[in-house]
């Protein structure tokens, strides 16, 4: 295991239980899973896709977290993450680790919470080859020697587990900071990385850059426990790797694009911080004062699109880079377009037209980002009904998006996929960042395609992709098709 864990063969499973009954409210439990979710998911970290996140906020009963657990342990086949937030609670008569939630009571944990074995049998049962295990609660450290039992996880080559605090100690959630004194120095390091290392990072790496750091500052010390050096395997992408520095000679275009990269990354941190808080405003709006509902669903909504924003040109800055790499399996075209649609809530707008299947080999994620960029363009600029017609070749595929609007103006075609252009928007302010087509367009280009733009004699745009039916000299790596 040399590589980064492969993000469509792995799960992840964030347990965040900030609100409880009986015991303290832990409120930055919900900006701790936000966060995690926010980087496990961006490609500057590790490119999991969000269907493979699981996050529980606040769950009631343990069973809710068991089938969670169970559900991402049979589907993982490289990477199982399972986190924990929350009051780590002790059984009285065993003394065994249980996680808290909503409805846990500390002198009857053994029906109220989850044990710690609920979390540790389907790990073991998992054919996950990396078994992770992140527990920041108190008492966490137990956990530890829970692995190292006659079956314990430990047992198992490939796990790794790390505890916000030895067994007999407690985590810590200092007031007024958004997360957990653990999960911020873990969130932290994963958006600023190890300037100095290499490209990736490894748990060990992580682990000491946390305990000295905690330590330092005065904090619960973090305790660890590896298996077969996992920990010492590649685990995430490290976003202070820097292979060279700007060359004296670089043009003025690539410094900007340099500079617009690294203001895009800075920007990552508080906007992270920012969506947790939304997050949870956006749980309270409706029990919010009618006055302030209006403002806080404004702020809501402006965070959604400094966002995508954000995300956006972090992407076109990996285009730029030459970092952008393909993952290519083959799909049949045709459901991918139909899973789009469904994904988006489009099924009602959008009719497909497209022959029952269409086998092809390209890289899915990247189809389907530029399908929901195509398809959106279509919806917000063009009047229905809109189509999204595929039409196999021999040796190509047609993608074609059709709307009914009133088209492009000619004088602005050649500049359509040009970035931040915004030209055809008949809307004084459009809620799009003036990126969605470009980033398409270099999508299409990776994987050795093309869009080309042009209006309809009966009225409306049509955007046609073309892509080979096999990827081949832009590939980088290959899934097992499904």
């Amino acid at each position: 295991m040399t590589e980064l864990p492969d993000p469509d063969r792995s799960r992840v499973v964030l347990v965040g239980a900030g609100r409880f009954a009986r015991l303290a409210e832990l409120p930055a439990v919900s900006a701790n899973v936000a966060a995690l979710r926010d980087m496990f998911t961006s490609e500057e970290v590790w490119g999991l896709p969000k269907g493979h996140c699981t996050v529980l906020r606040d769950p009631r009963e343990p069973p809710a977290v068991s089938q969670a657990v169970k559900h991402a342990a049979r589907e993982a086949t490289d990477t199982l993450i399972f986190y924990y937030a929350g009051h780590g609670l002790i059984d009285p008569g065993t003394g065994e680790l249980y996680l808290a939630l909503y409805n846990s009571h500390a002198q009857e944990v053994y029906d109220s919470a989850v044990p710690y074995q609920w979390i540790r049998r389907p790990l073991q049962a998992s054919r996950a080859a990396r078994r992770i295990v992140v527990l920041d609660c108190c008492y966490s450290g137990r956990a530890l020697g829970a692995m190292s039992e006659g079956l314990g996880l430990a047992e198992i080559d490939g796990t790794y587990l790390l505890a916000a605090a030895a067994e007999n100690a407690l985590a810590l959630a200092p007031p007024g900071e958004l997360y957990t004194a653990f999960t911020g120095e873990l969130v932290a390091l994963l958006h600023q990385g190890v300037p100095g290392a290499g490209e990736s990072l490894t748990l060990n790496e992580i682990y000491e850059r946390m305990r000295v750091s905690l330590r330092t500052a005065e904090r619960p010390e973090p305790q660890c426990r590896d298996r077969n050096s996992l920990g010492t395997v590649p685990f995430v992408r490290n976003p202070a790797y820097e292979p060279s520095a700007i060359a004296a000679t670089d043009s003025p275009e690539a410094a900007m694009r340099r500079f617009v990269a690294d203001i895009s990354h800075e920007l990552r941190t508080p906007l992270t911080a920012i969506t947790a808080v939304t997050e949870v405003l956006e749980e309270e709006a409706d029990r919010l004062d009618p006055m302030i509902r209006p403002a806080v669903r404004l702020v809501i909504g402006e965070t959604r699109r400094l966002n995508d924003l954000v995300e956006d040109l972090m992407e076109l800055a990996r285009f730029d880079s030459g970092t952008a790499q393909l993952v290519t399996a083959e799909v049949d075209v045709v459901k991918e377009v139909a899973d789009c649609l469904q994904a988006h809530d489009w099924t009602a707008l959008v009719t497909l037209d497209a022959p029952r299947s269409v086998r092809a080999q390209l890289d899915p994620r990247r189809l389907d980002v530029i399908l929901a960029k195509l398809i959106s363009n279509a919806l917000e600029h063009g009047r229905q009904p809109v189509t999204v017609g595929v039409v196999p070749r021999q040796t190509e595929l047609l993608i074609e998006v059709a709307d009914s609007g009133s088209g492009i103006r000619e004088s602005m075609l050649p500049y359509i996929f040009d970035r931040f252009y915004k030209g055809n928007s008949r809307r004084p302010r459009s809620e799009g960042t003036g990126l969605g087509l470009s980033i398409a367009q270099e999508n299409a280009h990776l994987m050795g395609g093309d869009i080309e733009a042009a209006n309809r004699a009966e009225g409306g745009a049509k955007f046609t992709l073309r892509l080979p039916r096999k990827i081949q000299d832009n590939q980088v790596s290959e899934i097992p098709s499904d």
